[in-house]
C-alpha cells in the first residue's frame, strides 16, 4: 500500500492538491530615467543594462527614460554608460510586488577652454564677446584673456565678435581633464576677410 502510494505521487496524481509555492525570484517591470547630475537633464542614448541579466537591457529615450521588464526582485546592479559621461554602476533594490522606479545621474567628463584674442599688430583686444555653441558667452579682459569652465567633452564652435572687426568662427575639440588653448587675430574689415586661430592641448 505505501508503495503504491508513493508510485501515484512520483506520477503527479495528487500534484494538483499540492500547495503553490511562490517564486523564489519574483519578477517586476522597472522603469527609470538617466539625467545630468550637473543640469538635471534628461540623457539620451544611454546604454543601460542589468548586470547579471544583461539579455534585459535598453537605451534610452529622448527624454532620459528607459524600460527593463521582468527584473528579479532582490538587489541589482544597473550599468549605465554614454559618451561624453562617466560610467555608472547603481545598486538597487528591487521590491517583489507592485511597480519599481529608479533616477540615476551621470556626472560629464568635462574639459577647459581658455584663450587669448589679439588684433593685426598683435595687440590684445579687450571687451570680445566669446560665445560657445550659441549659448554660452564670455568677454576678453584687458589682456585679451577669456575662459570657459567645465565644458563637456566633444566638439563645439566658438563666435568671436567686436564692433569694428569681422567675426571669426572657430572649431575645438575637448577632452577628458585636458585644457583647450586658442590664440585666436581678428582682423578690421579692410584687412584680410579671413581670421586665423591656433588650437592646442596641454
Amino acid at each position: 500500500m505505501i508503495f503504491v502510494f508513493l508510485s501515484l505521487l512520483g506520477s503527479g496524481c495528487f500534484l494538483g492538491n499540492l500547495p503553490h509555492f511562490p517564486n523564489l525570484h519574483p519578477q517586476v517591470d522597472l522603469a527609470g530615467k538617466v539625467i545630468d547630475a550637473l543640469s538635471g537633464e534628461g540623457v539620451v542614448g544611454a546604454e543601460v543594462i542589468l548586470r547579471d541579466f544583461p539579455e534585459r537591457s535598453d537605451v534610452t529615450a529622448s527624454d532620459g527614460s528607459f524600460f527593463l521588464p521582468l527584473v528579479p526582485s532582490g538587489r541589482q546592479v544597473i550599468l549605465v554608460s554614454v559618451f561624453g559621461y562617466a560610467p555608472k554602476s547603481e545598486i538597487v533594490e528591487v521590491p517583489e510586488t507592485g511597480s519599481f522606479s529608479v533616477e540615476i545621474a551621470l556626472l560629464p567628463l568635462l574639459g577647459k577652454v581658455v584663450g587669448f584674442v589679439f588684433d593685426e599688430n598683435g595687440q590684445p583686444l579687450s571687451s570680445v564677446t566669446v560665445t560657445l555653441d550659441g549659448e554660452e558667452s564670455t568677454q576678453s579682459n584687458e589682456n585679451g584673456a577669456f575662459s570657459f569652465e567645465e565644458v563637456p567633452i566633444g566638439g563645439h564652435v566658438l563666435v568671436f565678435e567686436k564692433e569694428g572687426y569681422l567675426p571669426s568662427v572657430e572649431e575645438i575639440t575637448v577632452e577628458e581633464d585636458s585644457v583647450v588653448v586658442l590664440e585666436v587675430t581678428l582682423l578690421q574689415p579692410t584687412g584680410s576677410v579671413k581670421a586665423s586661430g591656433n588650437q592646442r592641448e596641454r
